[in-house]
């Protein structure tokens, strides 16, 4: 019975795919469509869980909890980047080129000891420069701490999930991801009703412990893998590949956290809480599209040798996305800030700034995980436009968010992603002679 409903959806799809790009869809592409379907049906099932613990962490919290909150997960996406160095990219990128066990086995094991150590001397550098941290940030001890922990369970989560995507193990990732977000709204559940005052402790261990769980889970899955060996010549493709996905990687995570310090420092903890809640409300419904898209479609594009004809597709893609999802944003959003309930009220002008922010940032991952794909080139110039970007969207803040409140914050990462993304594109055409000559 399941094989004729998939027979009669795949000849749906066949349909659409044929009037969109003018051609049968291939062998690979059908294990794509396998595979995004996989993943679609587990992110789907997680984003039910994880909008309900949102939306209740934010109703219940308030404004103000909800932002130390938000405010402990950025300071930690800050902590956590010498931890990975952008070795799980890398990984992500060699392990998904070839079927090979045994070289999939080093290359795996190196990346483990090297963010094992990594994470070690990043720790021993915070705990010692611990003010200096905390003075740069803004932040109490309490929250350092906090985000250094937040950091570290992150990091284990992060490259596990990573492992399994560059092993195309893409039906055990949607299961687990799915698992993952209903431990997560279900121990905030458990917090909420074992405490009589509720602060930003309950959402955020609830968190830590989904991290946890997940990451022991899937460590124990791919034992077969992990080999107390290190491999020297797999350290210098990985270090060289990184460099470059790390550049990205800490510019990526300047112009996406970067604006909730500023609007800490500038403004209140109260408005930080604002405007994760607008954020995750306008976002959550179009992140979660490309999420579904991106999760399998980097370890298909760095397995494919045409990456010219990916080019084409991605255009099209990227063209129907941005047309169909202004209306999504626009309904998904308002209905979503509602339930947060009367201490986010529904300003029309910031309405209007983050349904275009949310339509700027999925055609962007769009077109910088394409890039990541071809190689070095490809992530040197994903790296050098969000370094520009990093740097434009630093000195906009700056200007904005004394002036305009959060809506210059807004305007800022609109303007950031919309330069990375005209960066990306201005060298379309020296891209497809790198695809192709790569190919």
């Amino acid at each position: 019975m399941t094989n004729v409903y998939y027979s009669k959806l795949f000849a749906l799809i066949n349909i659409v795919y044929r009037k969109i790009f003018h051609e049968e869809i291939s062998s690979e592409v059908e294990k794509f469509i396998k595979n995004l379907s996989y993943v679609g049906i587990g992110t789907i099932i997680a984003s039910i869980f994880s909008f309900s613990y949102n939306i209740l962490a934010g109703r219940w919290l308030g404004p103000s909890e909800y932002g130390t909150f938000t405010l402990i997960q950025s300071v930690a996406m800050f902590l956590y980047i010498p931890m990975l160095l952008g070795f799980h990219t890398a990984m992500v990128k060699y392990n998904a080129e070839k079927d090979d066990i045994l070289r999939q086995r080093r290359i795996i094991s190196t990346t483990y000891i090297l963010v094992f150590v990594f994470t070690v001397v990043s720790l021993l550098v915070y705990f010692i420069f611990s003010k200096e941290i905390m003075t740069i940030f803004s932040i109490s001890s309490e929250v350092f701490y906090f985000a250094v922990l937040f950091a570290v369970l992150f990091v284990f989560y992060t490259l596990t999930t990573e492992t399994l995507r560059s092993l195309h193990m893409l039906r055990t990732y949607s299961r687990l991801m799915s698992i993952h977000s209903a431990i997560l709204f279900f121990t905030f559940l458990f917090f909420a009703l074992m405490c009589k005052d509720l602060s930003f402790k309950s959402p955020l261990f609830s968190m830590l412990l989904a991290y946890g769980i997940m990451g022991g889970v899937i460590l124990a899955i791919l034992r077969n893998y992990l080999k107390p060996k290190f491999n020297k010549s797999w350290v210098r493709k990985l270090h060289h590949y990184s460099i470059y996905s790390l550049l990205g990687g800490i510019s990526f995570v300047l112009y996406s956290n970067i604006d909730k310090l500023m609007i800490n420092y500038y403004l209140t903890i109260s408005e930080v809480g604002i405007y994760r809640a607008y954020y995750y409300s306008f976002t959550t419904v179009l992140l979660l599209i490309s999420t579904i898209f991106v999760t399998t479609f980097f370890p298909f594009a760095s397995s494919c040798g045409d990456k010219k004809a990916l080019l084409d597709k991605v255009n099209k893609i990227s063209i129907i996305f941005i047309i169909a999802s202004l209306p999504i944003a626009l309904i998904s959003g308002s209905i979503i800030l509602s339930i947060y309930g009367p201490d986010y009220h529904l300003d029309p002008v910031l309405t209007l700034l983050f349904v275009l922010l949310a339509v700027t940032i999925p055609v962007n991952q769009f077109y910088d995980w394409l890039m990541c794909s071809v190689g070095i080139d490809g992530v040197k110039l994903v790296s050098y436009a969000a370094l520009s970007t990093a740097i434009a969207n630093i000195a906009l803040n700056i200007v904005l968010i004394p002036v305009l409140g959060i809506k210059g914050a807004v305007i800022s990462t609109i303007m950031s992603y919309i330069i990375s993304t005209m960066i990306l594109l201005s060298k379309r055409k020296l891209l497809k002679d790198q695809m192709i000559t790569t190919s």
